[in-house]
């Protein structure tokens, strides 16, 4: 369809039809087009939760969230709860399940897909699919907004085109594009969520145990976190790693403990007459696999054991410490740290404090959320708060 068959001038335009940019599209009645480039709506959002979507987290508060703007976030999750995103689940009869730490999952992800396009079209949506929006601009009535299928005219503009993680569906650079064509200053973006690149000769370990897993505890800075660790090839991911990722800053060092329960040092003490080797003595708690491969040359008999090797051992299973040369990047990211920042925007409505009419949500902005259902809920919260704002004008 070209601009002349969808009509040229709109009450709202909301460019990307992901998560925030449906929910958004869905929440209030005005006439309004979705701009999307790719050729279905919620791609990303399809395969989410390997594709049975962690819509949401039932313990979810502001404190789950990181931000420039540390306060930014209450306004909009204190408006707009799980228990809000579960009723309309509930309502359509779609089934959902509890996991671990108040995650909550649906069985298919195209379900809720099906359900936010379906609740979008019932609310005077139409959709523009293959669209790309080249660029966006103040006009004398609104915005400009220009396409690869013509140009648009709209009161109101919406950027709902998230981060650049899994740039495979899609995913770009041009909510930063946007905002920096409004001036508006762009927290650097970097990928989050994501596993963390070990440097040599660690990487060289990391290869030997990749596919191996086991729970440990991670610190980064002031955060600590307890889950599962796995073993790459080129470093460490597993929940616990992500998570940390989301904290991490380059240059900054990370502490890892393979087991928080017990006090390595105190533990190969009291067996230091012992004939077997430290692996063998720690094999009741961790895979000697493990234990083998990453205590090296420090895997002694006890009864041999210098002071200096028994303290090496137990610091690198209780505390070991390493600077990542990296992350494994916005391909393997599940998110986008980072983004316009919020400072420029109203916490209550999403509309820009001097651009009257121009609105960012969702991943567009720099908030980013831990993993378990976080950043979906970031998505509800903060196109619920923008669509109530709209319907008003």
């Amino acid at each position: 369809m070209s601009s002349h068959e969808l009509g040229q001038h709109w009450h709202s335009i909301i460019v990307g039809a992901g998560a925030a940019g449906l929910f958004c599209a869905g929440s209030f009645a005005a006439p309004k087009l979705v701009l999307e480039h790719n050729a279905l709506p919620g791609k990303k959002l399809a395969v989410t939760g390997g594709g049975k979507c962690n819509f949401t987290n039932i313990y979810v508060s502001a404190s789950d969230y990181v931000s420039r703007q540390k306060h930014f976030c209450k306004s909009a999750l204190s408006a707009f709860k799980p228990q809000d995103f579960i009723r309309l689940l509930e309502e359509q009869k779609i089934p959902f399940y509890e996991k671990e730490a108040g995650q909550l999952f649906a069985y298919q992800a195209k379900e809720i897909v099906s359900l936010l396009d379906k609740r979008a079209r019932r609310q005077n949506t139409t959709f523009s699919y293959n669209t790309q929006v080249l660029s966006v601009a103040q006009d004398k009535n609104g915005f400009k907004v220009q396409t690869s299928k013509g140009i648009f005219y709209t009161e109101n503009l919406v950027i709902a085109t998230g981060g650049l993680s899994y740039p495979a569906l899609g995913a770009g650079g041009f909510s930063a594009q946007a905002a920096r064509s409004f001036n508006i200053d762009v927290v650097e973006q970097r990928p989050a969520l994501v596993g963390l690149r070990a440097p040599e000769p660690v990487r060289t370990i990391c290869k030997t145990l990749a596919g191996n897993s086991m729970t440990a505890q991670v610190k980064v800075g002031k955060h600590l976190q307890t889950g599962q660790l796995l073993f790459t090839h080129d470093g460490f991911s597993g929940p616990v790693i992500l998570q940390s990722s989301l904290f991490w800053q380059e240059g900054e060092k990370i502490f890892i403990n393979f087991l928080p329960t017990i006090n390595v040092e105190t533990f190969l003490k009291e067996n230091k007459n012992s004939p077997d080797l430290f692996s063998k003595i720690l094999s009741s708690f961790l895979p000697v696999k493990f234990t083998k491969n990453w205590l090296a040359h420090s895997d002694v008999c006890a009864a041999n054991a210098k002071k200096e090797s028994l303290l090496e051992a137990a610091k690198k299973i209780n505390c070991f410490e390493f600077i990542p040369s990296g992350t494994a990047g916005f391909t393997r990211a599940e998110v986008t740290a980072g983004g316009a920042d919020c400072a420029a925007f109203n916490p209550t409505t999403f509309e820009h404090k001097k651009i009257s009419g121009l609105f960012f949500i969702g991943e567009a902005l720099d908030v980013a959320g831990r993993l378990g259902g976080y950043n979906l809920h970031w998505a509800w919260a903060s196109a619920h708060a923008c669509a109530k704002a709209l319907q008003k004008k």
